[in-house]
């Protein structure tokens, strides 16, 4: 399906629009909502399913300014009110979690439950983020032939997959992500929040217990064997622990 706004051709999905709870699903870099259909396919019928393409990604125009972390979230804030959607749920993996939270902190009225799985919320020292996206830059072709887990370590939000096909655009955004820092404004959630880590993430490190310490009225919820891409790896256990979110 797709609806203008912003003035972007905005592509999403609807899935059991008839249920009046929502659950909006913001997807990480470099993705887009097509590799979130075979998780939801495991939830519970009982809610409506939105999977939204973020500016830039997948089939979703992308901005013609400098795409700015509250540009995202005020235009999920619109495609929210475009839809006319009530009691929802925000969902948001990595990136889409940065988003998420951003938008819990800036528009809560418009939310009953948040779940971040994996978020990308606090940044890293400017100079430690230049050192890493450059050596990211000149290391590039080593990805098509050394594996990814070799480079996650000391590189972490640089070395997605599909990093070496990220176009100018995604790129800037990634620079983005690593320096907008959330970590002054997570004691103002007031949503209900769940948050959910692969015990083995190593692209955004395990910040769950601290995430959990400082977010009032947050739970934890720690996949075992887990990676950054659970809803991928760990489809079964991830779905499980949202069923049990959506049953509470």
């Amino acid at each position: 399906m797709q609806v203008v706004v912003d003035g972007l051709k905005t592509h999403y999905l609807d899935i059991n629009p008839q249920e009046k709870n929502t659950l909006v699903f913001l997807h990480g870099w470099k993705s887009s909502s097509k590799f979130w259909v075979p998780f939801s396919k495991l939830l519970k019928s009982t809610h409506r399913i939105i999977l939204i393409d973020l500016p830039g990604f997948g089939s979703t125009d992308q901005f013609s300014t400098e795409p700015e972390i509250p540009l995202f979230t005020d235009f999920i804030h619109h495609f929210v009110k475009r839809l006319k959607l009530k009691n929802i749920t925000l969902v948001g993996h990595s990136f889409g979690g940065l988003l998420a939270l951003d938008y819990a902190i800036k528009y809560p009225a418009d939310l009953s439950f948040l779940i971040l799985v994996a978020p990308a919320v606090v940044k890293e020292k400017p100079s430690q983020a230049k050192r890493k996206i450059r050596f990211a830059e000149i290391a590039r072709p080593l990805f098509t032939i050394i594996p990814n887990n070799h480079f996650e370590k000391y590189l972490g939000w640089y070395t997605p997959r599909d990093y070496r096909h990220a176009n100018e655009y995604q790129q800037k955004i990634l620079k983005k992500i690593v320096l907008y820092d959330l970590k002054p404004s997570l004691n103002k959630v007031t949503i209900p929040t769940n948050i959910v880590w692969g015990k083995l993430d190593f692209v955004v490190p395990n910040l769950g217990k601290y995430l959990n310490t400082k977010i009032p009225n947050s739970h934890l919820h720690v996949i075992d064997g887990s990676g950054h891409l659970c809803f991928l790896t760990h489809p079964k256990e991830l779905s499980d622990i949202f069923n049990q979110i959506l049953s509470d």
